[in-house]
């Protein structure tokens, strides 16, 4: 897949084409992705993703403070390239782009400098600084301006309509399984090991210490959860808790740390991938180091257990 940051330097003519934020690149995103091929095909065409970046939140200066992403750039891309799309395109958003119409948007950067001639928009697709929701204008645009075009409907597991938003709502919760079922794949954080207080070592559960590389990356629900972590070229269990440790911790900040199941190396300063399969527990105070060593002992079991079907523990 190419990746191209700036529409003028795009050179097919001949583009079957379609928008959006594309956060997580869930099953509804692949089935409109997958029409998105199919389409090229069919047309002996390109297919392509045309997103934007900075999030136009960012940019707009709209509600920043609680924005959170399922997928960071580098994982949306990855993910997008593995769905077959010959090219994606990271339009830079600006004010002035904000400023334009959805029908000047598709004749002065669509047709004019991406060579659009299919566009495929999901059911609730909608851009432009109009906010055009009626299929039947788009399809009129299309009449007007010479290109095809098609709607994908919605996606539904479990008569529940597949979105961002439902995602986002099930990893706040804690509800991990329900998010990778909509996600068609594992919720994941990528982040680097930074040092920490060391008492997990004392306590009998080295735990590395993990900053998220986006800073804008959503964090699941605090709690203990079962997860993977992949560590120098391969895959291990892990017990990750997200939370302010209220047992030992006075400041209160949050911190994502995870014990390595089966695992006794130096890893500060590494990248690492945590991936989730399912929660445990809410995080809760206990009443002195004791006790929560003896909880953690439970948890190594519960967790071993949920991941016993991966093969790993």
């Amino acid at each position: 897949m190419k990746i191209y940051s700036d529409p003028d330097s795009f050179t097919d003519k001949n583009v079957v084409l379609t928008i959006g934020m594309f956060d997580g690149v869930h099953e509804g995103h692949a089935k409109l992705l997958e029409h998105v091929v199919d389409q090229a095909k069919k047309k002996n065409a390109k297919s392509a993703v045309l997103t934007f970046w900075p999030h136009p939140r960012l940019v707009l200066q709209q509600d920043t403070s609680d924005l959170q992403f399922i997928t960071t750039l580098d994982e949306k891309t990855k993910i997008i390239s593995e769905k077959g799309i010959d090219n994606l395109i990271l339009l830079p958003f600006s004010k002035e782009l904000a400023n334009l119409t959805a029908e000047q948007f598709i004749t002065d950067i669509l047709i004019k400098k991406i060579g659009l001639s299919h566009l495929v928009v999901g059911y609730n697709h909608r851009f432009g600084k109009d906010r055009i929701a009626d299929f039947n204008a788009y399809k009129g645009y299309s009449e007007k301006h010479g290109f095809g075009i098609s709607k994908v409907d919605a996606v539904f597991k479990n008569e529940t309509s597949i979105s961002s938003t439902v995602i986002r709502e099930y990893l706040l919760e804690g509800k991990i399984a329900e998010a990778n079922e909509l996600l068609g794949y594992r919720f994941s954080i990528f982040g680097t090991v930074k040092g920490g207080q060391k008492l997990g070592r004392k306590l009998g559960y080295p735990t590395a210490n993990i900053t998220p590389n986006e800073h804008y990356k959503l964090i699941p629900s605090s709690g203990v959860y079962a997860c993977l972590v992949h560590v120098m070229g391969k895959p291990y269990g892990g017990m990750l808790n997200i939370g302010v440790r209220p047992t030992v911790n006075s400041d209160k900040a949050l911190t994502i740390e995870v014990h390595i199941l089966d695992f006794n190396q130096d890893i500060y300063s590494e990248e690492i991938e945590v991936t989730f399969i399912s929660k445990v527990r809410d995080e809760k105070k206990f009443d002195g180091l004791d006790a929560l060593v003896h909880q953690l002992k439970l948890d190594e079991v519960t967790i071993r257990k949920v991941l016993e079907p991966l093969q790993l523990c």
